[in-house]
Protein backbone atom coordinates (compact mmCIF):
# COMPACT_ATOMS: atom_id res chain seq x y z
CA UNK A 1 0.00 0.00 0.00
CA UNK A 2 2.76 2.42 0.94
CA UNK A 3 4.72 1.53 -2.20
CA UNK A 4 1.72 2.25 -4.42
CA UNK A 5 1.27 5.60 -2.71
CA UNK A 6 4.94 6.45 -3.24
CA UNK A 7 4.71 5.34 -6.86
CA UNK A 8 1.69 7.61 -7.45
CA UNK A 9 3.45 10.54 -5.80
CA UNK A 10 6.55 10.04 -7.94
CA UNK A 11 4.41 9.67 -11.08
CA UNK A 12 2.48 12.86 -10.35
CA UNK A 13 5.73 14.69 -9.62
CA UNK A 14 7.26 13.56 -12.92
CA UNK A 15 4.16 14.56 -14.88
CA UNK A 16 4.01 17.96 -13.22
CA UNK A 17 7.71 18.59 -13.85
CA UNK A 18 7.29 17.63 -17.49
CA UNK A 19 4.32 19.98 -17.78
CA UNK A 20 6.23 22.84 -16.19
CA UNK A 21 9.51 22.51 -18.05
CA UNK A 22 8.29 21.37 -21.46
CA UNK A 23 7.87 24.93 -22.76
CA UNK A 24 11.51 25.43 -23.69
CA UNK A 25 12.25 27.62 -26.68
CA UNK A 26 15.64 27.94 -28.34
CA UNK A 27 16.16 30.90 -30.65
CA UNK A 28 19.22 31.78 -32.70
CA UNK A 29 18.67 35.50 -33.06
CA UNK A 30 16.82 37.76 -30.72
CA UNK A 31 13.98 39.40 -32.69
CA UNK A 32 13.63 42.10 -30.08
CA UNK A 33 17.17 43.47 -30.52
CA UNK A 34 17.36 42.65 -34.25
CA UNK A 35 13.91 42.77 -35.90
CA UNK A 36 15.40 42.10 -39.32
CA UNK A 37 16.49 38.63 -38.24
CA UNK A 38 12.88 37.43 -38.27
CA UNK A 39 11.91 36.43 -41.78
CA UNK A 40 8.90 34.11 -41.85
CA UNK A 41 8.94 33.73 -45.63
CA UNK A 42 6.93 35.02 -48.50
CA UNK A 43 3.27 34.19 -48.19
CA UNK A 44 1.14 35.00 -51.19
CA UNK A 45 -2.56 35.72 -51.08
CA UNK A 46 -3.13 32.62 -53.22
CA UNK A 47 -1.35 30.45 -50.61
CA UNK A 48 -3.51 31.94 -47.88
CA UNK A 49 -6.65 31.29 -49.94
CA UNK A 50 -5.67 27.64 -50.49
CA UNK A 51 -5.11 27.11 -46.77
CA UNK A 52 -8.36 28.89 -45.92
CA UNK A 53 -10.38 26.82 -48.39
CA UNK A 54 -8.90 23.51 -47.16
CA UNK A 55 -9.47 24.50 -43.54
CA UNK A 56 -13.05 25.45 -44.41
CA UNK A 57 -13.68 22.06 -45.99
CA UNK A 58 -12.22 20.24 -42.97
CA UNK A 59 -14.27 22.40 -40.59
CA UNK A 60 -17.47 21.76 -42.52
CA UNK A 61 -16.89 17.99 -42.54
CA UNK A 62 -16.17 17.88 -38.80
CA UNK A 63 -19.13 20.12 -38.01
CA UNK A 64 -21.49 18.07 -40.18
CA UNK A 65 -20.33 14.78 -38.69
CA UNK A 66 -20.73 16.17 -35.17
CA UNK A 67 -24.25 17.38 -35.83
CA UNK A 68 -25.27 14.11 -37.53
CA UNK A 69 -23.86 12.05 -34.66
CA UNK A 70 -25.59 14.21 -32.07
CA UNK A 71 -28.94 14.07 -33.85
CA UNK A 72 -28.76 10.28 -34.28
CA UNK A 73 -27.94 9.91 -30.58
CA UNK A 74 -30.88 12.12 -29.61
CA UNK A 75 -33.21 10.11 -31.87
CA UNK A 76 -32.08 6.81 -30.33
CA UNK A 77 -32.51 8.15 -26.79
CA UNK A 78 -35.92 9.56 -27.76
CA UNK A 79 -37.09 6.21 -29.13
CA UNK A 80 -35.86 4.46 -25.97
CA UNK A 81 -37.69 7.11 -23.95
CA UNK A 82 -40.97 6.44 -25.75
CA UNK A 83 -40.68 2.68 -25.37
CA UNK A 84 -39.24 2.51 -21.83
CA UNK A 85 -40.93 2.12 -18.49
CA UNK A 86 -41.41 4.92 -15.98
CA UNK A 87 -38.04 4.34 -14.29
CA UNK A 88 -36.27 4.11 -17.64
CA UNK A 89 -37.97 7.31 -18.81
CA UNK A 90 -36.55 9.16 -15.82
CA UNK A 91 -33.05 7.91 -16.65
CA UNK A 92 -33.38 8.74 -20.35
CA UNK A 93 -34.64 12.19 -19.49
CA UNK A 94 -31.53 12.76 -17.35
CA UNK A 95 -29.24 11.65 -20.19
CA UNK A 96 -31.15 13.52 -22.90
CA UNK A 97 -30.67 17.01 -21.44
CA UNK A 98 -26.84 17.08 -21.76
CA UNK A 99 -27.11 15.72 -25.31
CA UNK A 100 -29.58 18.44 -26.27
CA UNK A 101 -27.27 21.08 -24.78
CA UNK A 102 -24.41 19.54 -26.78
CA UNK A 103 -26.40 19.71 -30.03
CA UNK A 104 -27.22 23.36 -29.41
CA UNK A 105 -23.57 24.10 -28.60
CA UNK A 106 -22.29 22.32 -31.73
CA UNK A 107 -24.73 24.22 -33.92
CA UNK A 108 -24.12 27.60 -32.32
CA UNK A 109 -20.33 27.30 -32.19
CA UNK A 110 -20.11 26.25 -35.81
CA UNK A 111 -22.41 29.13 -36.77
CA UNK A 112 -20.33 31.63 -34.81
CA UNK A 113 -17.11 30.34 -36.40
CA UNK A 114 -18.63 30.60 -39.88
CA UNK A 115 -19.69 34.18 -39.09
CA UNK A 116 -16.20 35.09 -37.89
CA UNK A 117 -14.64 33.49 -40.98
CA UNK A 118 -16.94 35.39 -43.33
CA UNK A 119 -16.28 38.67 -41.52
CA UNK A 120 -12.52 38.05 -41.62
CA UNK A 121 -12.69 37.30 -45.34
CA UNK A 122 -14.40 40.65 -45.99
CA UNK A 123 -11.77 42.67 -44.12
CA UNK A 124 -9.38 42.74 -47.09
Amino acid sequence: MIQKKKLWIILILIISLLAIFSNTCIARNDPITDPNSYKPGNINASDANVVTSKAGVIFNVISTLGIITAVITIVVIGIKYMIGSVEEKAEYKKTMIPYLIGVVMIGSISGILRLIASLAANIE
